[in-house]
């Protein structure tokens, strides 16, 4: 399978997608792209997993001599056990026209999604409100369709955001409520924790944390973010963190002593 798209979301549903098939999957990351593994690793599946999910990202869209020639040789369906999902980005032209590509679409399935979809993206957010059973539902996609301009990235980011707020005041919250939520109650911004992070910079990194402490923002939506981050990078690092978010997650919930918030910033310090 080929997904098309510069947005994160949709290669996230693709990856759903693909592990909604029966089996366990082994899971092959590498923090650079060498394709003399991807020639490996396609030709000698693991005999300790069912299905083996072969996940190729190409972020600038051009594969280069060596990943053209694997793709073009590569047979998909030779072995019905392996799967190989590649994420590229919106294409132009000649890159649709070029021999890999072709070979590609030939051989699989290509999605292709355009952010330029109002339609859909409506659909979508109508979709994923339906937690909400408010009479102005309609006001309240069309305010989170208005502020997302087009992005399904955002959109999901601003309706996982107010999922949470929902529930942690057990439906009984008014339209007004969320729509203040929307419009940015917070000072901070939450989904730039992973960029204020990326600075390396202890000192920042506490302050912003503090600060997002002060604007009440969810400890569960902060998670939830890190965590999404995280998924994306598939290297050790990533998965220090997500363990460590998970024992959060359980002081978080009284299953296990502690201060949850002191333990979120312990870990995203040393990040």
């Amino acid at each position: 399978m080929g997904c098309l798209s510069d947005d994160f979301f949709i290669s996230f549903i693709g990856i759903k997608k693909v592990k909604t098939k029966r089996g366990s999957f082994e899971r092959f990351f590498e923090p650079f792209l060498i394709w003399e593994k991807c020639f490996q690793k396609h030709e000698n599946m693991s005999l300790f997993s069912e299905m083996t999910l072969l996940q190729i990202y190409v972020k600038n869209g051009k594969p280069g001599s060596k990943g053209g020639a694997f793709l073009s040789e590569l047979n998909i369906n030779a072995n019905e056990n392996i799967y190989v999902l590649m994420h590229l980005p919106k294409l132009d032209f000649p890159s649709k026209n070029s021999k890999w590509f072709r070979a590609l679409a030939l051989n699989g399935n290509c999605i292709e999604f355009s952010n330029n979809n109002a339609t859909g993206l409506f659909k979508f957010i109508e979709n994923h409100l339906s937690f909400y059973a408010g009479k102005e539902k309609n006001n309240l996609t069309n305010l989170i369709l208005d502020k997302c301009e087009g992005n399904f990235t955002s959109a999901y980011n601003e309706i996982v955001s107010l999922k949470l707020l929902y529930n942690s005041n057990k439906g009984e919250i008014d339209l007004t409520s969320l729509v203040s939520a929307i419009d940015n109650n917070s000072k901070h911004n939450p989904f730039i924790l992973p960029d204020i992070i990326k600075t390396h910079d202890k000192e920042k990194i506490l302050r912003f944390l503090r600060e997002l402490k002060e604007d009440n923002v969810p400890l569960p939506l902060l998670i939830w973010i890190i965590a999404n981050d995280s998924r994306k990078k598939l290297n050790i690092k990533s998965e220090k963190i997500l363990l460590s978010l998970h024992e959060i997650d359980k002081h978080l919930k009284g299953i296990i002593p502690g201060d949850a918030w002191t333990e979120f910033e312990r870990a995203i310090i040393n990040y």
